[in-house]
């Protein structure tokens, strides 16, 4: 009887990683990031958002820029549409005063 007890009593102890794999916040697909970039790392820009919050988009030759002449650099405002792995599908340069796409 006391076995049983101590095994039950252990068990209440032992962490379930089922629970803490659902705590964490989930991508969906289309999700967009605004903001302005702070600096590129290889294939990722650092991106400061509306809210605040720093958000790593990664970028490679399958990234649809749009309104980009040349390349992204700091300090560029953009809005960026990405998977849920995190890479980004299309990246719009926004424009100054609008907050719109700046055309090419």
């Amino acid at each position: 009887m006391h076995r049983w007890l101590l095994v039950f009593s252990l068990l209440l102890f032992v962490p379930m990683p089922a629970h803490a794999q659902e705590a964490g916040p989930k991508s969906t697909a289309g999700q967009t990031v605004k903001g302005d970039i702070l600096y590129i790392e290889g294939e990722y820009l650092v991106v400061k958002e509306v809210s605040g919050r720093e958000s790593r988009v990664h970028v490679n030759g399958e990234t649809k820029l749009i309104g980009v002449a040349g390349r992204l650099k700091s300090g560029d405002k953009i809005e960026a549409t990405l998977t849920p792995e995190g890479h980004a599908t299309t990246i719009a340069l926004q424009g100054l005063e609008t907050g719109k796409p700046v055309l090419p």
